[in-house]
């Protein structure tokens, strides 16, 4: 569940949501936000919030203004936890909800009224232990960074004025407890700072007099004195006057002042052989980040929690600063802990250490004699609670194993608070709250190594010093190791030791330096897993995948155990969120993923070819699975079945119907995966699961990186396969690549490779494979415009489907056919044979072929003046267009534009022609992309708006001209020729007139014209 957001505003204002720091820079966003949060939970009427804005120079409408300022918060600050904004519209005015525990103010008056019910029942103690806590959430003055008058006058006073009672009533209670010597410093600063405040100096007085520092107490007097006779021109007040009076005879009253309690020790609940230990080790001097896990963990530790003590596990992986982190917050919160600050390590030497040795060693940092510390665990637990009961100890265990490791250790009393930190995640460790650490973040990497070997040399390489951040995980034990190495050579390259770090088989090496070591860490880790959980950690080494899914594992250990659980509680393995698939997936973190191939490569070779088998095997039953269930593509060759998995290894019959349900959103999710499969078959020469895997995803791919990445991995598949001798499976992959091609918009070199797929077809004698490379060769002669070429490859490729007695590619060759036709004005033939393309696509149940089909037609009817029935073709072609099919969305959006554009509805055909272009876009489709171009500009030139038209298309038919697409260059001719003649310029539309020689004249006689009215 996502976190909520947390406010402060009892400083510099805040916003939080988990660990992220949410920025609100706007300045009247700010002061709304300010304003809804001193009266959270409760209406705040919209003049009020309109007059904190504007004081009195209000905007001409100011409720509209105040509602777009509300609107950018609402987006800044996001949904809450449920998945609702924060700030709701009430009758009158607005309202945020905030629970008490995510603003400071809330928390800091719900303490003050636990503090006032303590004294109530007369335990000063507590009340002390409450004010204090919450005193701590004060950060500086409240509101001082919100740009408005009207706050700064109404509210800021106030809140600065609940701040000083209850500083006052804390060292009043303070002085009643005995706690005199405990508060004079934060007495001497504050009266220094606000010698106004007498009563500051007059509790000071009382605290110094009463530890024996009389003249102390009569020097801060004549401190204050004096500050407010030069700096104000007033005199002290009677009460302090009084005081000072009392001091200098020395009065014995002073004792009793405020009910001085009788046993001071007792009212903490102690005993009088008490030893306050302070024993944190020291910060680590470069520590960057961690700020919201800190505060967050602090937030914890503040938190009044009846009859419970709070404990906090901080968690992660080995070398992710577990330990940093919780020195760093001990020392943070150690003022709330006055009877001491214990801290243990729970391993030495990489061995769980006996409870019983700790406990041992905790009592008698607390005072305990020798003699007195009793044998046996139990004994010892009872004894160290006892020694603990209502006191303020502060105790970190670090680096605990397990659970049942510190259970016993655990103090007894709330006012107590533990930290533990463990590369384990504790789950069995009741009421505990985990802060689980990763990496560090670039800017904070960074930040980190100019700290270790100065901003100078990092600034003179910043690149490398990034790519080292990233070459070490982000990881603070592997940027340490790194910083260390690079001091010990301050003359060095960054540049040098990154591409070493970048070098996956002596990463690791690199990183060891002193006592530190990467490799160390992780393999204390891995030695603690069982036997299974180990081999599954060697087997995700193989892999190169980011993420791990839940097949993942099975397939590679040939187990269904769960082992994910093992890995991900000793932080060998993190989870990394679910997948498009709403699975869960892991990820192993860089460093670990080095470690585990290391790993791997001493394992016996049989092991890891057969692991590898069944992961290839149980992807491509998956892969199978979920093409099945997509319509061809049109071009797209039929399945060879050979060698086709039937079922995966482990695959249970859930996880083939889920697949089967959401066969495009599996293949999507899992293209990285099926990406780097198919180049590792090719590398092991298992050529025909590498071609099945690439005929699936080949002609799925959706955007123009997946083209370009499987247009370099198409010759990999080809030459695996001619390598093994398989020159058909090599040629069908050779025809992916032209599909690809194809869909790139690259007609010319489509041709090209689609004749040489024909030649080899027919020489093989593939008589299946070769009417599709035929009629999609037949199809790249049309875009060029020789029409009779095409119409013969049309009827060849049309003949061997009927011989073969292949109804896909019949229809195929049928629709490439009446394509033909219909290009070269032979509607009547081309409208015949699209209605029996229609009909058989239906009967085969081939959408793609019948959106293609029904566009086809619609075209056919807006040549006719039929403007109706090619909207509705449009439109229900856009219906069957299935999820992820872009081009089912493209052209049918470019057929409602040239309706639009019939009916002379300009801004609407625009908007349709840009929608449709943006999608060949991102298809990288260069040729359907500069055909809409075209259309665009014919859709300005009949707005009247000419220039705008030349602008588009000079640059757009020297495009289809390099790519060959012929018959869209002409077309787009013809619109330029008659925008030239709309502007005058009678030689140039001359010329334009006739195509052929349109794209030669545009550069030399074309410039822009956007000057021209």
């Amino acid at each position: 569940m996502e976190q909520a957001i947390r406010f402060g505003i009892l400083g510099p204002l805040e916003v939080w949501r988990g660990s992220q720091l949410i920025t609100v820079n706007a300045t009247k966003q700010r002061v709304i936000l300010a304003t809804l949060l001193l009266s959270a939970n409760r209406v705040v009427l919209a003049d009020e919030l309109v007059e904190r804005l504007w004081q009195d120079q209000f905007p001409r409408d100011a409720r509209a203004s105040l509602q777009t300022h509300l609107a950018r918060l609402r987006r800044a600050l996001g949904d809450d936890h449920e998945g609702r904004s924060m700030i709701r519209t009430n009758p009158g005015g607005y309202l945020i909800e905030v629970a008490t525990e995510n603003l400071d103010l809330l928390r800091y008056r719900s303490l003050l009224t636990k503090a006032s019910r303590a004294e109530n029942a007369g335990d000063l103690a507590k009340e002390a232990r409450l004010l204090q806590e919450a005193l701590a959430l004060w950060r500086g003055t409240a509101l001082a960074d919100i740009a408005s008058d009207s706050l700064l006058r109404d509210e800021a006073p106030q809140l600065t004025e609940e701040w000083f009672r209850a500083l006052h009533r804390r060292f009043d209670v303070e002085l009643m407890l005995g706690n005199h010597a405990g508060i004079v410093a934060d007495l001497r600063r504050l009266t220094f700072r606000y010698p106004m405040r007498e009563r500051l100096c007059g509790q000071l007085m009382i605290a110094l007099f009463r530890c024996g520092r009389q003249v102390e107490a009569l020097k801060a007097y004549a401190s204050v004195a004096s500050a407010l006779r030069n700096e104000y021109g007033l005199d002290v007040g009677d009460e302090l006057t009084r005081m000072h009076q009392a001091v200098l005879a020395g009065d014995p009253a002073l004792e009793a002042e405020y009910g001085r309690h009788d046993d001071p020790e007792k009212a903490y609940g102690g005993h009088r052989s008490w030893a306050t230990s302070r024993q944190l080790p020291v910060g680590v001097g470069d520590f960057v980040g961690r700020a919201g896990v800190l505060e967050w963990i602090d937030e914890s530790l503040r938190r009044e929690q009846p009859g419970a003590m709070t404990i906090v596990a901080v968690t992660g992986p080995p070398g992710v600063g577990k330990s940093a982190t919780a020195v760093k917050l001990a020392h943070r919160v150690r003022g709330r802990f006055p009877d001491g600050q214990l801290f243990a390590r729970m391993s030495r030497n990489g061995e769980p250490r006996d409870p019983a040795e700790v406990l041992a060693e905790l009592l008698e940092a607390t005072g305990m004699s020798h003699p007195a510390i009793p044998e046996g665990r139990e004994r010892l637990a009872a004894a160290f609670r006892s020694r603990l009961a209502d006191r303020r100890v502060l105790l970190v265990l670090d680096d605990a194993v397990d659970a049942e490791q510190v259970q016993p250790l655990l103090p007894g009393t709330p006012g107590c608070a533990v930290v533990i930190t463990s590369r384990y995640m504790l789950p069995t460790l009741a009421g505990a709250v985990s802060a689980r650490l990763d990496g560090l973040t670039e800017p904070e990497s960074v930040t980190m190594m100019e700290r270790m070997i100065g901003d100078t040399r990092v600034g003179q390489e910043p690149k490398a010093a990034r790519r080292i951040a990233a070459a070490c995980g982000h990881l603070p034990l592997a940027l340490r190791i790194a910083g260390a190495k690079l001091n010990m050579q301050p003359l060095a390259s960054l540049s040098a030791f990154a591409d070493r770090l970048e070098d996956r088989r002596r990463c690791l090496d690199e990183l060891r330096a002193g006592g530190l070591d990467v490799r160390h860490s992780l393999r204390q880790s891995y030695i603690a897993l069982d036997a299974p959980a180990r081999t599954a950690f060697r087997r995700l080494g193989l892999l190169p995948d980011a993420e791990v899914s839940p097949w993942t594992m099975a397939a590679l250990i040939g187990s269904d155990e769960q082992l994910t659980d093992q890995l991900i509680e000793a932080g060998l393995l993190e989870p990394s969120g679910l997948n498009a698939m709403d699975d869960p997936t892991y990820r192993l973190h860089p460093l670990s993923a080095h470690y585990a191939a290391e790993l791997a490569t001493q394992d016996p070779l049989p092991s890891v070819v057969a692991a590898l088998r069944r992961y290839v095997d149980t992807l491509l039953s998956l892969a199978v699975r979920a093409s099945r269930q997509l319509p061809r593509a049109v071009g797209q060759l039929p399945y060879e079945h050979r060698h086709e998995p039937e079922h995966g290894l482990l695959l249970t019959e859930r996880d083939v119907t889920r697949v089967e349900a959401r066969p495009w959103k599996w293949l999507a999710t899992e293209r990285d995966r099926l990406f780097s499969a198919i180049a590792r078959c090719c590398r092991r020469g298992w050529h025909e699961q590498a071609a099945r895997l690439y005929e699936i995803v080949v002609l799925l791919a959706r955007h123009s990186d997946e083209r370009a990445a499987l247009i370099r991995l198409s010759d990999a598949v080809r030459d695996a396969c001619w390598a093994n001798g398989d020159q058909r499976t090599g040629w069908r992959a050779e025809h992916g690549r032209a599909m690809l091609l194809f869909r790139q918009g690259k007609v010319s070199e489509a041709r090209e490779l689609l004749t040489r797929c024909v030649n080899a077809f027919e020489e093989l004698e593939a008589w299946r494979e070769l009417p599709y490379s035929l009629a999609m060769l037949a199809h790249t002669y049309a875009a060029q415009q020789a029409a009779d070429k095409a119409l013969e490859l049309a009827e060849d490729a049309r003949e061997l489907a009927r011989s073969s007695s292949d109804p896909h590619a019949e229809i195929l060759t049928l629709g490439v056919t009446a394509d033909i036709m219909l290009a070269t004005e032979r509607e009547a033939e081309a409208k015949s044979t699209l209605d029996r393309v229609l009909v058989r696509s239906r009967e085969l149940q081939e959408t793609r072929f019948e959106a293609v089909t029904l566009n086809a037609i619609g075209r056919y009817h807006l040549r006719d003046g039929d403007l109706r029935s090619a909207a509705l073709l449009a439109e229900k072609a856009r219906t069957l267009a299935g999820v992820g099919d872009r081009y089912g969305r493209a052209r049918p959006l470019a057929l409602l534009s040239a309706v639009a554009l019939a009916q002379e509805r300009h801004g609407e055909a625009i908007r349709l022609a840009e929608d449709s272009r943006s999608i060949f876009a991102r298809l990288g489709d260069a040729r359907g992309e500069a055909e809409l171009a075209c259309m665009v500009g014919e859709i300005h030139l009949a707005a009247g708006r000419a220039c705008d038209a030349v602008d588009l298309l000079v640059p757009s038919l020297n495009r289809l001209n390099e790519l060959g697409a012929y018959r869209e260059r002409e077309n787009g001719a013809r619109v330029l020729a008659k925008a030239h003649a709309t502007l005058g310029d009678s030689q140039t539309w001359r010329r334009l007139s006739g195509w052929a020689d349109a794209v030669s004249v545009l550069p030399s006689r074309i410039g822009g014209c956007n000057g021209v009215p």
